[in-house]
Order: structure tokens, then C-alpha cells, then sequence
């Protein structure tokens, strides 16, 4: 009895994976069936993402979402594109990628991006680059600017009795390390690219939206809006729904029944259906939910790095 019950439980996974891998290919196929393709920018902006495991779901890199652009670009079935944002920016490199490739395929196709939460810094770099920025009146948008992070323990290491030296082979070959204070003359260094990285962001905020780079200065000081007040910013062009960002890519590509494929990484089995973030959510939503959508291991170490570029 033991033996059929074995046979039961090995025929039942064998016909529960074919069953997944027909799901699959389904999936697969229907893309060349739909007209609108659907990519989630989710959570921070990294260049390279991360595969699910047992315990937490996989990371999605601005390389994934230029490859689903580049196959997007290249569907002549598909007519829009509509970039579902919910991401408060991230690395320098990766969200000028990003926006340049939604850049080059806004050009060949209406893109329309949709800020669902939040649509900050390089995330709102990104949207600047479609078409037409729709945003929910209490999402949060803007935040345009740079920042770099130094971390500095040396007042620490002093008290504990620590020294280190440093034997460099040139002049600011030590820049930033957290073992000394920071002389003016390094600031002054840093503070020059960081200006220059701000400049650019503004400049590329002021062609994408048609507006003058004084004006794009007004809205660009770091500050975030809600969705009404990007609005009446220029940052954005309707405050609405999901919905309504449908309707204005139909529109653009003169679609009357949309059918819409998502782009966006799958998630890890983990524990009884849930991650490790659906479980930290259960337990606390507030709490629970800030810490786990926004805790990578990526980005738990970025602070114990001598110094960090952000958008």
C-alpha cells in the first residue's frame, strides 16, 4: 500500500510540472497575440537583478527590463507600451540606461508610464522619457536630484583605540575613506561630479517635458509631489488611474480593444505559497510591508561602502 501511495505522489508532481510548463508556454505565446505590453518597474533601480530562492523573491535589473523593451520594440504586434512605476529610483548608471532605452522605443511607439505609488528620482527619470505620465493623485513624484552617501566612523575608531594607515600611490587615491576626515579641497572634488550628475538629470527632465531648464529648476530641488501637485508642476500630464493610462495608449495607437501582455520577474514557492516578504507583510502590514518590499541584500550592504551615487 505504501508503494501505490509513493506512485500516487511521484505521478501527481510529474503531472503538476507538465501542467506548469503548459501554463508556460501558453503564457509565452499569448504575447503574440496582445497589442499593449505592460512592463512593472518595481522597486529599486539596480543594473543587475537577482534570482528568486526559497526564502525571497527575485530582483528585476534595468538589463532585464532593456531586454523586455528590446523585444518589445522589435513585436510589430505590439502598438504601445505602458510602464507601470512603482519605484523611488536607485543607482546613477542603471536609471540613465533605463531611460534612454524607453527614450529610443517611445520614438517607434507610443509609451505611456503610470505611476501607481511612487515615481521618484531615477524612477521618475524613466517616466520622463515616455510619451505621456499619467500618476494616482496621492502618488508620490519628483525628487529630482543627486545624492552621495560617505560613510565616515573615524570619531568611532578613535575612541575604541583603532588606527589604520594608509599607503596610497596617488594623491586622492583614498578619497572618501571613512578612516579621516574629509579635507575641503576632496569635498569640493566630489560636490563638482555630484552638480554635474544633477545638471544632466535636469537637463534630460527639461527636453523630455518640453520645458526650459529654469522652469525644470523650479520643480527640481529634491522635493516630492503628490500626484495633483506634479501636475501643476509640469511634471506629469493627468492625474488618473491605471485605467486612464490604458485609454491614452489606446489612443496614441488607435487600439479599440486593448489586450494587454505584463512583463515582470516571477516570484520564489518559499514557505507554504509565501516568501519571505509575504510573510514579514502578514505579520505587520505597516512595518512589516516597508521593511520587506524595500530590503535587498544588495542594498543592506551598500551602506557599510565607503560612498554611494544615487538618483
Amino acid at each position: 500500500m505504501k508503494k501505490v501511495y509513493t506512485y500516487s505522489a511521484a505521478a501527481f508532481v510529474i503531472m503538476g510540472l507538465l501542467l506548469i510548463g503548459i501554463l508556460a508556454v501558453v503564457s509565452f505565446d499569448t504575447s503574440f497575440s496582445n497589442n499593449i505590453a505592460m512592463i512593472n518597474l518595481d522597486g529599486a533601480i539596480f543594473l543587475k537583478g537577482s534570482d528568486s530562492g526559497l526564502l525571497s523573491t527575485g530582483t528585476t535589473g534595468v538589463e532585464d527590463y532593456i531586454k523586455w523593451l528590446d523585444e518589445v520594440e522589435n513585436n510589430d504586434n505590439i502598438k504601445a507600451v505602458i510602464i507601470k512605476i512603482n519605484s523611488p529610483g536607485g543607482e546613477v548608471v542603471a536609471s540613465e540606461k533605463l531611460s534612454r532605452k524607453i527614450k529610443e522605443v517611445s520614438e517607434k511607439k507610443p509609451v505611456v508610464a503610470y505611476i501607481e505609488t511612487i515615481g521618484a528620482s531615477g524612477a521618475y527619470m524613466a517616466a520622463s522619457s515616455s510619451n505621456y505620465i499619467v500618476a494616482e493623485k496621492q502618488s508620490l513624484v519628483g525628487s529630482i536630484g543627486v545624492r552621495m552617501e560617505l560613510l565616515h566612523y573615524y570619531g568611532l575608531m578613535e575612541k575604541l583605540g583603532v588606527n589604520t594607515t594608509s599607503i596610497t600611490g596617488g594623491k586622492y587615491k583614498n578619497i572618501g575613506t571613512p578612516n579621516r576626515p574629509m579635507t575641503e579641497e576632496e569635498y569640493k572634488m566630489l560636490e563638482s561630479i555630484v552638480d554635474e550628475m544633477y545638471f544632466d538629470f535636469i537637463s534630460m527632465v527639461a527636453e523630455n517635458r518640453n520645458m526650459t531648464i529654469n522652469e525644470t529648476l523650479i520643480a527640481a530641488d529634491g522635493k516630492i509631489y503628490n500626484g495633483l501637485q506634479a501636475k501643476n508642476a509640469g511634471l506629469i500630464d493627468q492625474v488618473g488611474t491605471e485605467k486612464d493610462a490604458i485609454d491614452m495608449a489606446c489612443k496614441f495607437a488607435k487600439i479599440s480593444e486593448p489586450r494587454i501582455y505584463e512583463y515582470k520577474k516571477s516570484s520564489s514557492i518559499g514557505f507554504f505559497g509565501m516568501t519571505l516578504n509575504n510573510i514579514a507583510t502578514s505579520f505587520g502590514y505597516g512595518f512589516g510591508k516597508g521593511i520587506s518590499e524595500n530590503m535587498d541584500i544588495k542594498e543592506s550592504f551598500k551602506s557599510y561602502k565607503s560612498y554611494e551615487m544615487y538618483y
